[in-house]
């Protein structure tokens, strides 16, 4: 289960393709958060992606 709260400004990390380097519009990581399972599928190369912080 997850939760989606209103968010503060902060510090955030932006969503990028690794193969053809295409920002994902409108997400971010807030910096020191933890992070499994998130998957996203490139709108220019079509490839899927997950995401994960350590």
């Amino acid at each position: 289960m997850f939760t989606i709260t209103p968010a503060k400004e902060s510090e955030v990390t932006k969503l990028v393709c690794p193969h053809c380097h295409e920002k994902v519009p409108r997400v971010g990581i807030k910096k020191g958060s933890k992070l499994e399972g998130l998957t996203f599928r490139c709108k220019r190369c079509g490839q899927l992606w997950e995401v994960k912080t350590e």
